[in-house]
């Protein structure tokens, strides 16, 4: 999902990565990582649980002489912070780090700039999204900055040191009850595209919160299942009227950002839509 981007690097400490990890860097508030596109093209993804599929950068797709599909009608796309028209790109390969290559992927190619509000120089080489995502247990861990990819169950499911909680699908959207302040139990998207978690106008009226939407204010207290409880979350109050539009029949109240899941290890399994918070 295209959403407010603003650098939380100050809440993440690096720690010494395991093998068979990816890293990440997350100094632009998103989970960013390497890869290499038809074998030689490098860029930087960041991994977006909320995007329905793979996106380049127009820009970034040009420069390195991506192939374009001129044929295919362009697609209206639409974020929380813009909207642009979409250009089919076909890649041969894509590499995430060191693992196994992707092949034959199509992707859309848009203006990233339009949709990603960040203090950096120049916008994200791209985003991977669920139509990639699905296909894999999908494991960040913001507290040692890297990231799993397995196609198999993983093993630490033999054990006993996590937390399940189940989630709910809407086409792409990851939809996790959330409990707020130990009263108000809501809906919301868990996505990890977005560095600050938000809620709507609505619920920003049912918590007594004022309607700023230019400044972050604070939740005592955010639930997301039994065991798994952060305090003092910075949150933004967001308007989702327009995006809203794209996905008309979700129930959601807001998005569960990187200020709740900077604290946690957390994978998510696509098949039998469940996410396991580590402990």
């Amino acid at each position: 999902m295209f959403v407010r981007i603003i650098t939380i690097l100050s809440m993440v400490t690096g720690a010494v990565l395991m093998a068979g990890t990816i890293p990440f860097d997350p100094s632009r508030g998103l989970v960013e990582v390497e890869v290499t596109i038809n074998g030689n093209v490098k860029g930087v993804l960041g991994i977006d649980t909320g995007a329905d599929q793979l996106y380049i950068d127009r820009d970034f797709a040009r420069r390195n002489n991506l192939t374009f599909r001129p044929l295919s009608p362009r697609q209206g796309i639409t974020g929380l912070d813009g909207t642009d028209l979409s250009t089919a790109v076909s890649l041969q390969s894509l590499r995430i780090a060191d693992s196994d290559e992707l092949l034959n992927l199509s992707a859309a190619a848009i203006d990233m700039g339009a949709f990603l509000q960040t203090d950096a120089e120049s916008p994200i080489d791209g985003l991977i999204g669920h139509e990639i995502l699905r296909r894999f247990y999908l494991t960040i861990d913001y507290p040692n900055q890297s990231m799993e990819f397995e196609t198999s169950r993983p093993a630490f499911l033999r054990g006993k040191a996590y937390h399940e909680v189940p989630f709910r699908a809407y086409e792409h959207l990851v939809l996790v009850d959330v409990v707020l302040n130990d009263r108000v139990t809501v809906s919301m998207i868990l996505d990890y595209c977005a560095s600050y978690t938000t809620i709507s106008r609505s619920l920003a009226d049912r918590l007594d919160f004022d309607g700023d939407e230019s400044r972050p204010q604070s939740l005592p207290k955010v639930r997301l299942g039994d065991k798994t409880v952060s305090t003092d979350v910075p949150v933004f109050v967001t308007d989702f009227t327009q995006f809203r539009k794209t996905v008309p029949r979700a129930q959601f109240e807001g998005i569960l950002g990187g200020s709740f899941l900077y604290r946690y290890k957390i994978t998510v399994d696509y098949a039998h839509q469940k996410v396991y918070i580590h402990k």
